[in-house]
């Protein structure tokens, strides 16, 4: 993880969320907007409660054809993400692959 205020307080070797450089770019506040940054860490907040209980986000789905491979919905409708859950020895294990923004796209995608 990057240094901004995460709730983990756990061993940072065994986190269990990575995020891809693509997601770790997106919090350069220079070039992506406010409510993007607030939308994605809501999104890690919520995953990280998730990840307590076993489960995945509200809304999440499974892409079909890519075990283990989910998406789901950014809060405000701001895009979606994709995620890859699998199982660890040390539990369950999360990678944040990439964040697909509405804004990144031509109107009437």
């Amino acid at each position: 993880m990057s240094d901004w205020d995460d709730p983990y307080d756990g061993d940072e070797e065994h986190d269990p969320i990575t995020l891809s450089p693509q997601v770790q770019e997106v919090f350069d506040y220079e070039v992506t907007p406010p409510d993007v940054v607030s939308a994605i860490a809501a999104f890690l907040v919520g995953l990280r409660e998730t990840l307590d209980g076993g489960r995945h986000p509200e809304h999440a789905e499974q892409v079909p054809g890519l075990p283990g491979a989910y998406l789901a919905p950014l809060v405000r409708d701001l895009g979606l993400v994709q995620y890859h859950a699998t199982e660890t020895p040390h539990g369950p294990a999360i990678y944040v692959a990439r964040v697909v923004r509405m804004d990144d796209h031509p109107e009437g995608f």
